[in-house]
């Protein structure tokens, strides 16, 4: 029997109104928060991390997949870090974008650079943020009798509980936590089972022979795979890739750990397990001596990366057979080229991804009904949370897709607020109009 606490009633302080709260300070977030701003929107971000960026940063990610270089915010990020020598030239990238849709735009970065960069970039737009702040609730209008608006989001920190107003908010949470909080109705892991894909840690690490390990850089020519098994080490994922941040300097993707991720318990024990696998297979690596001979690791991630949260019911769900037929949306916000990438949801299994995916997908759009929430007026969602099915969510997901997502939900969020009505009520015409304005479109 599961013992209950009743907590008494409480007055909780409105910190600030806003025309819109951006939910999350992750690749989407930072995108709807930017693009709302530039709108004219007056704009809040909340941030559970010490920095902004999510995955990019505090995940450690380092490459950003899928860019749609028609997005305002991916222009200027490249820009900026081109400026910084914190985007990364590398021959065996180049060699995929020959190979792969997805890969023409992609590249990679360096995560300490693209904080302050983030970090400026709110500033500069007099984006409201505030860090080490979780959302935990949502308070509802008394008049609505528990309906379908949300008057304000509750939130957590060191300062307390505190409450932010606003006529529109965005989960960018990843895991639809705002959502869920507001009573959405969401899907989660594979149909049936429930199965999730598994998270993984990344780290970084330096070594005196960086031109000894370009070889394996990007899984191209020589196979790490190998190089790992000739040294009896056999990683959690079976696909371990390396990527060169700078000469020297390089992350490393080897492991999966099991888990949902929106239970903190799983959630840690998958980040114990991987930080331990982590150390044990550097050190191991570092004790055969050559090429990894003074390797070490400089940082794991402060997050672990989740591949899978909600999946929160919208206005329309993308699905696999959008993906087969490659789909063209009448309110499609951006063409998506990733594959559909499904990393092995059983653990005793032993593979790196579903042996069992055969699908072949082409190019199809995200539709802005996607980003609409079907059971709260006044929610948008960007990045992995927004409405599809659990095969479309694996090409969807990555950071590439949620910036032109978390783009279009800010654009949606300001034309609404300034219009005093709900995001479902803004035309496709209204919507562009915004939009358009933006990116320097006529």
């Amino acid at each position: 029997m599961t013992s209950v606490i009743i907590e008494p009633s409480r007055e909780t302080p409105v910190i600030r109104e806003a025309d819109v709260v951006v939910c999350g300070g992750g690749p989407a977030g930072i995108s709807a928060a930017m693009a709302a701003a530039d709108a004219g929107a007056n704009t809040v971000m909340l941030e559970v991390a010490g920095c902004l960026g999510g995955i990019w940063t505090a995940g450690l990610l380092t490459y950003i997949l899928d860019p749609k270089p028609e997005s305002p915010v991916t222009a200027l990020l490249i820009s900026e870090l081109e400026k910084r020598g914190a985007k990364s030239e590398n021959r065996r990238l180049e060699n995929l974008k020959d190979k792969f849709a997805w890969a023409k735009n992609s590249f990679i970065y360096d995560p300490e650079a693209m904080k302050l960069i983030l970090e400026q970039q709110c500033v500069a737009r007099g984006i409201h943020v505030q860090l080490h702040t979780r959302v935990c609730a949502v308070s509802k209008p008394p008049e609505s009798g528990g309906g379908r608006s949300i008057a304000s989001v509750l939130t957590e920190s060191v300062s307390g509980r505190q409450a932010w107003k606003a006529k529109i908010f965005i989960d960018a949470t990843g895991n639809g936590d705002v959502a869920a909080e507001a009573g959405c109705r969401f899907e989660l892991g594979r149909p049936g089972s429930g199965e999730t894909q598994p998270m993984t840690l990344m780290f970084l690490f330096t070594t005196p022979h960086p031109d000894l390990l370009a070889p394996f850089v990007w899984g191209e020519g020589a196979s790490l795979r190998e190089e790992l098994k000739s040294r009896g080490i056999r990683t959690t994922y079976g696909a371990p890739i390396l990527f060169e941040i700078q000469h020297g300097l390089f992350a490393f993707m080897m492991n999966h750990h099991y888990g949902t991720g929106i239970d903190a318990a799983e959630g840690t024990r998958a980040t114990f397990e991987a930080r331990q696998e982590i150390h044990d297979t550097m050190d191991a690596l570092r004790s055969h001596g050559g090429i990894w001979e003074g390797s070490r690791v400089v940082a794991t991630a402060e997050q672990i990366g989740i591949r899978e949260g909600r999946r929160i019911r919208g206005l329309y769900e993308i699905t696999v057979d959008d993906l087969i037929a490659g789909r063209r949306q009448s309110d499609g916000i951006c063409q998506v080229s990733f594959p559909v990438d499904v990393h092995s949801t059983r653990k005793e299994a032993g593979e790196a991804f579903d042996p069992e995916n055969k699908i072949q997908s082409q190019a199809y759009d995200i539709p802005l009904r996607s980003l609409i929430a079907a059971d709260a007026d006044n929610l948008l969602l960007a990045g992995r949370c927004i409405s599809g099915d659990f095969l479309a969510h694996s090409s969807y997901r990555v950071t590439g897709n949620a910036v032109a997502t978390g783009e279009a939900a800010g654009c949606l969020a300001a034309a609404a607020a300034a219009d005093g009505t709900i995001p479902a009520n803004i035309s496709w015409e209204r919507f562009r109009k915004t939009a358009d304005r933006l990116s320097g479109r006529p």
